[in-house]
């Protein structure tokens, strides 16, 4: 009897048509990255959410800039890259537990780091930050803001001095690093964790797939927040 029913089970999912979601993404490896088979970490735990429904999200990667517009026209059903500023059209689904700690980064030197050096240097960063108070406490701390593509330009930057800061997490510091073949371990993270950043796609409640996204979501027991 169990086999005949999760048989059924079966059946009543492969059923249904399939139905392909549009999914933006952006540059940020290894969380997510076109040049990797898998696309990345974020884009494994989505396709894991979405394995047993006829939903299949198609990843599409846009520059983090660029993709702002694209989000400001409301032509998206996912994203990885959050609103600037999320309304109640917008949800937030969890992908993952653990969440991606975010520091300052500079050229390594004998003294500890802390991080609260801020009046006149200049920080790179991505502009993917949703609400990040830390950010704009940054500029009144007296620093200035470079925005960027990706991490690697980040790194580019400080390498060449042109930055003094890159605010980034870690593991997208080591792949950068790797990518320009300069040893991570001669860059210095800081002290002060200043934003602890959920592994996270965002819902548009307003795309025609948003109702069946959602209702699959939440039977899976996904974290959804709204706004």
């Amino acid at each position: 009897m169990y086999r005949i029913i999760i048989g059924l089970l079966c059946c009543s999912i492969f059923a249904s048509p399939a139905q392909d979601i549009d999914v933006i993404a952006f540059e940020y490896p290894p969380y997510l990255t076109q040049h990797s088979a898998d696309q990345g970490e974020a884009v494994v735990l989505l396709r894991r959410a979405f394995a047993y429904s006829a939903l299949i999200p198609q990843v599409s990667f846009i520059n983090s800039r660029a993709g702002q517009n694209h989000l400001a026209n409301n032509e998206w059903c996912l994203s990885f890259l959050p609103p600037q500023k999320p309304t109640k059209q917008h949800l937030q689904i969890i992908l993952d537990d653990t969440t991606i700690p975010l520091t300052l980064f500079r050229l390594a030197e004998p003294q500890v780091f802390i991080g609260n050096e801020l009046a006149d240097k200049v920080i790179a960063h991505l502009p993917i930050a949703v609400d990040d108070r830390k950010i704009r406490s940054f500029t009144g701390s007296g620093a200035t803001l470079k925005l960027v593509d990706t991490i690697e330009q980040g790194v580019s930057l400080l390498l060449a001095q042109q930055v003094d800061y890159i605010y980034s997490d870690q593991e997208a510091i080591n792949a950068a690093s790797q990518t320009l073949n300069f040893p991570a371990i001669l860059l210095q993270d800081s002290a002060m964790v200043f934003y602890q950043f959920p592994i996270a796609v965002w819902l548009n409640t307003q795309c025609t797939s948003a109702a069946a996204i959602e209702s699959h979501l939440r039977q899976q027991q996904y974290s959804i927040h709204s706004f």
